[in-house]
């Protein structure tokens, strides 16, 4: 009887062991849902007679080590409301390190992926900025929500031939995330 009740004990021991390693890509409190909303600022426009570019860059990461999550619609706004760009009905655009584009709208768990608004949108006037991006995702299951940040860049640039150049400064700052549950 004492050598039963020792081989439970132990095999409690060994099971909770394995479910706490299983479920250790989620923190104690850590917020789950199978899908949500991001929303974040952002720029894109040149200065100073064309040689300083500012733009947002936004890194999107799947922090979730079992689930994937879809990138399932982008939408930028402009500062008055008005749609700039919509994925609704089409494929997104390519991704800076290509993780994500036209034919792949998923990360994969531990994925990272970053778009630029000067891929994506034109230089915008001052009353059209700043600029908003609204960002849907699912997953399918429940899953930790997509993290999203937005790094304000500012770029030399030359004005005769729209070369990037050096950079002047850069700023990072958290998104909003609204996951829905």
């Amino acid at each position: 009887m004492l050598r039963a009740g020792f081989n439970v004990l132990l095999i409690a021991v060994f099971w909770v062991g394995f479910a706490g390693a299983a479920l250790a890509d989620r923190g104690e409190g850590e917020t789950t849902a199978r899908h949500g909303v991001v929303r974040c600022g952002g720029n894109n426009f040149l200065r100073l007679g064309g040689t300083e570019i500012q733009f947002a860059s936004y890194t999107l990461r799947n922090f979730d080590a079992t689930q994937p999550i879809a990138v399932d619609r982008m939408r930028f706004f402009d500062a008055n409301g008005n749609v700039l760009f919509d994925t609704a009905g089409g494929a997104l655009p390519r991704a800076e390190n290509g993780v994500l584009g036209p034919a792949n709208n998923t990360l994969n768990p531990n994925q990272t992926a970053q778009f630029n608004t000067n891929d994506i949108l034109p230089f915008l006037a001052q009353t059209d900025r700043p600029i908003q991006l609204e960002i849907e995702w699912s997953a399918p299951g429940r899953a930790l929500g997509l993290d999203v940040i937005t790094i304000r860049v500012a770029r030399q640039r030359d004005p005769a031939t729209g070369a990037i150049l050096a950079e002047r400064g850069r700023h990072a700052t958290e998104c909003r995330s609204i996951p829905s549950r």
